[in-house]
This record gives C-alpha cells, sequence and structure tokens, in this order.
C-alpha cells in the first residue's frame, strides 16, 4: 500500500492486520510467549496502538487529498481562471513532487527510528543493547512510522504554501459575501483535525510503557505547528482582502469627496449613487470581515480545541492515577 493512496476500505483493515500480526510474531518469536501471554502483556496495547497510528497516517494522506479537491471544487466559482488554468492549480494544491515526499520520508524515519535508540525514556527501564532484536525492531517500526509521517508533514506543508499563493494570486474577493473564501478556511480547520487526533493517539502512549518525554514533546509541537499553519494557509486570502478593502475604501472616499462637493454646489446626484448611499456603502465595506471565518468556522475550531485539550488531559491524568495507584 502506498502511503499516500487508500484503495477502498480493504488495505487500511489489512494494513492494520499485518502490523499487529508482525508486532506479536516478533515477541512470540523472540520471547517466546503463547497467544495468550501476547494478550495479557502490557506491550499488546501498545503493539495495537502502533498499528492504529500507522493505518490512520496513511488513511489521513488519501483522505485529506479527497478533502482538497472538494475544497477546490467549492472554489472554483470564486477563481478569476479558464478551465486550463483551474486544472494547474488542482495539480498544485494536491500533487506533491515524489522528491519531496522522499526527502520528507527519510527525515521522518530517521528522527522517530532514532527514537528508542536516543531516548532512555522510550524503555520505562535499561535500554537493551544497541543491536539487540529489541531494539532493532522496535527502531525499524518507529521507522516505518515516521515514514509516513515525514509524508503527511510535507504534504501538509506543500498544501498549506499552496492555499496561501491561490488566496494571495487566484481568488477573486468579494468585500460584502465573504462565503466564497470559506473553503479555504473549512480546509485548514480539516488538517488542524487531522493532527489532533494523531496527537491525541500519541498522548494514548502515556497509558503503556513508552516515552512519555518524547510524546509530550511531540503533542507540544503539534499545537503549535496547527495554529501556525492554519493561519499562514489563511494569510494569502487575508492579504488578498485587505488589499481590496483598501481599494475599495480609497474609492468610496474619493466619491464621497466629490459627491460631496457636487452637493455643496447644488448639482444633483443624477443616475450615480446617493451621498447617504455611499456613506453607508463606506461604513458596510470598512465593517467587513478580513480573515475569512465566519461563526460556524469558530465553533468548529473551538470544537477541535477541546478535543485536543480533553484527550491530552485525560491521558495525563489516567497516568498520575496509574502511578498513584501501582507505585511506579
Amino acid at each position: 500500500m502506498r502511503p499516500f493512496t487508500v484503495a477502498g476500505r480493504s488495505a487500511p483493515r489489512l494494513a492494520l492486520v499485518l502490523f499487529v500480526v508482525m508486532s506479536w510474531g516478533f515477541r512470540a518469536a523472540v520471547e517466546g510467549l503463547s497467544l495468550r501471554e501476547l494478550v495479557r502483556s502490557p506491550y499488546a496495547y501498545l503493539d495495537l496502538l502502533n498499528a492504529v497510528l500507522f493505518v490512520y497516517l496513511a488513511v489521513a494522506l488519501h483522505l485529506l487529498r479527497l478533502g482538497r479537491l472538494r475544497n477546490l471544487s467549492a472554489l472554483r466559482p470564486a477563481l478569476d481562471v479558464d478551465e486550463d488554468r483551474f486544472a494547474s492549480l488542482v495539480a498544485e494544491v494536491v500533487e506533491v513532487p515524489p522528491r519531496r515526499l522522499l526527502s520528507g520520508g527519510m527525515v521522518g524515519a530517521l528522527l522517530l527510528g532514532l527514537g528508542p535508540v536516543l531516548d532512555p525514556g522510550f524503555w520505562g527501564e535499561q535500554p537493551p543493547p544497541l543491536l539487540s532484536l529489541d531494539m532493532l525492531f522496535l527502531g525499524l517500526r518507529s521507522a516505518a512510522i515516521g515514514w509516513l509521517v515525514g509524508h503527511v508533514v510535507v504534504t501538509e506543508a506543500h498544501g498549506v504554501a499552496a492555499y496561501r499563493r491561490l488566496g494571495a494570486e487566484e481568488l477573486r474577493v468579494d468585500l460584502l459575501d465573504p462565503t466564497p473564501h470559506m473553503p479555504i478556511a473549512r480546509a485548514g480547520l480539516r488538517s488542524a483535525l487531522t493532527w489532533v487526533l494523531a496527537s491525541s493517539l500519541v498522548s494514548l502512549f502515556w497509558l503503556c510503557p513508552a516515552a512519555a518525554r518524547t510524546n509530550s514533546f511531540v503533542i507540544a509541537g503539534v499545537l503549535a505547528l496547527v495554529l501556525v499553519a492554519f493561519f499562514v494557509s489563511l494569510a494569502g486570502v487575508h492579504a488578498n482582502i485587505r488589499s481590496a478593502k483598501r481599494r475599495a475604501l480609497d474609492d468610496l472616499a474619493q466619491a464621497i469627496r466629490e459627491r460631496s462637493h457636487a452637493t455643496l454646489r447644488g448639482v444633483p446626484s443624477g443616475d450615480g449613487p446617493s451621498l447617504a448611499d455611499l456613506i453607508a456603502l463606506h461604513g458596510l465595506i470598512e465593517r467587513s470581515r478580513e480573515w475569512p471565518l465566519d461563526a460556524p468556522a469558530a465553533a468548529r475550531g473551538a470544537m477541535i480545541g477541546l478535543v485536543a485539550l480533553g484527550s491530552w488531559g485525560g491521558a495525563a491524568l489516567v497516568e498520575l492515577l496509574m502511578e498513584r495507584a501501582f507505585g511506579s
């Protein structure tokens, strides 16, 4: 299964089963455990959680790609481009250069693969020798997850930059109706939810013999990156709206001055807008939003934040209770 393609529902299920079977098979072969002992082992939970995280990342890549395609279709009426240029924009947003994916996968595999080696807290006790089967297996398994993490990071970074360019250069701004701009905000919220759920899965490692320090570092980093990436993806359309708003206000201010002078000279407005209409429109545009965010988007963002805080706080609380109960 390619890490950025999921065909139907069978591939994720197959990957989940194979990952668990591989992990339990290794423990059975090396430690000589029976199936009952494997299931009762505290590491069985860890093996299953690693499998869920692995499959989640692969599925998330696929769903994020589909989400971007839907967002681009929703943005189509607000884009001042022909069909050929629109097809090019879709490719720019959705398709990531293979070299970037390869580089991201290698960096992710290296960083996570070295986790069991460099972080003593990963084992909860004295780590095994560097070339032992336990160290090699867990290092390779962490590297496999890191490969997918690298792909997700590169894909998300590419999407954020592409949405920023699209919002700044290609989007037709409507100051009185921000609805056409909302798909960009929805794309950012979808990415934020994806990463928050991933970090929530990571927080569950606190319930088993794993590296709490590494988990806390990952979770804090994910939260910071999610916030930065969300607003960076909106920065392009924000700048576009501000520029259009400034031009519109300047034009209206000039029209108000001209209409005021004409009124003082007793010149009728004729078929043009009246002075009152120009002033009302100036106030309306001045109060218009500069970020493509509305109340539903803010509510979704708040819910995502609550999911993050709830999962992380719950995992930390359970860990504390377990330490007090068992004295570990």
